[in-house]
């Protein structure tokens, strides 16, 4: 599917009365509360408990680091009186109103760019975003949500990034019992999917032939999302066939859960943060083959800079939503 394509890309990606589905997920409503156990600002820890706050937010939500603040001294003044409200509320004790300002004062919050918003649960915000391969998503109240079919890739074809940290909220939502587990995953740093690739294969084992997806596969990395007891023996946050994690190491969580992900690149370096921790951390060395595909590519087809993107998996049981993706590109100088 080529750019010129997107507007009927979205409408048949998306599936029929996407166009009128729900508002977005906003931070004044809180409808994507961040969970992460702490509270942070950007990247520098408080320390305090990410208690709610009320109305179905968290200190985190308040707080809002994640804009693009006028500059410190102005986010430095609004977490002081976030945290007036919250001392005078009883959310907080007046240790930890004197750690959330101490934090607040050491971060980096107004002297780096904040993150953008790449899907806010709205029709408008998938402008940017384009579809290849088989399978698809389907937007149902404010969530992207991945469909069977075959294997695709949503991705956002408006700008490609370098060093960044991509932070997004998922759930498995697999038809089934509680044992029945989808399979997903996040690509990054992979070339545009709108044409054949020189050295980036779009075929899988024979099996499917010129599916432009499989160049985020064979010339990116994907970040897994699978907390299935069976099946893929590679879980959430391996860095998939060269960084793998089992389901103990991927601190799974029940369907129906929504996780915090964030997967930071800076270099060659990759991390991978699910609820607040960090449960993988990978060096891409080149030349390293992948370990049971011997006819993909190796690990120096992964370059410095490239698209971000969502994986329909495919089979019956792969349903994963996703809301609230956002990147930060981090810079040399991080």
């Amino acid at each position: 599917m080529t750019r010129s394509h997107l507007a009927v890309g979205v409408a048949l990606v998306l599936g029929a009365g996407a166009l009128t589905a729900s508002a977005p997920a906003s931070a004044a409503t809180c409808d994507a509360p961040d969970s992460r156990p702490t509270v942070r600002f950007l990247d520098t820890a408080s320390r305090v408990a990410n208690a709610d706050a009320g109305g179905g937010c968290t200190i985190n939500d308040l707080i809002d680091d994640e804009s693009s603040w006028g500059g410190h001294g102005a986010f430095v003044r609004h977490v002081r009186d976030v945290v007036d409200d919250l001392v005078a509320d009883g959310v907080v004790d007046r240790r930890e109103a004197g750690a959330l300002r101490s934090a607040a004062a050491r971060s980096d919050v107004g002297r780096v760019a904040g993150y953008e918003v790449l899907f806010d649960g709205t029709a408008e915000s998938l402008e940017g975003w384009d579809y290849a391969g088989d399978g698809g998503f389907e937007l149902v109240d404010g969530l992207l949500r991945s469909q069977p079919g075959g294997f695709g890739t949503l991705w956002y074809a408006e700008e490609e990034y370098g060093d960044f940290s991509l932070r997004l909220q998922f759930r498995d939502d697999a038809p089934g019992g509680p044992d029945v587990r989808a399979n997903s995953g996040v690509q990054v740093r992979f070339p545009a999917l709108d044409g054949p690739v020189e050295g980036c294969p779009t075929t899988f084992n024979g099996a499917e032939t010129n599916n432009l997806s499989w160049i985020a596969v064979n010339c990116g990395h994907e970040v897994q999302v699978n907390d299935s007891p069976d099946g893929d023996p590679r879980k959430t946050g391996s860095i998939y066939g060269f960084a793998d994690l089992t389901l103990e190491e991927a601190n799974p969580t029940p369907k129906g859960v929504w996780n915090d992900l964030e997967i930071r690149v800076v270099d060659q370096h990759y991390t991978v943060i699910r609820n607040g921790v960090v449960i993988n951390s990978y060096e891409n060395v080149p030349g390293v083959p992948f370990p049971d595909r011997p006819d993909d590519p190796d690990s120096s087809s992964r370059g410095l800079v490239g698209h971000v993107g969502l994986q329909a998996h495919g089979s019956a049981p792969d349903v994963v939503s996703f809301r609230d993706v956002r990147i930060r590109e981090l810079g040399c100088t991080r």
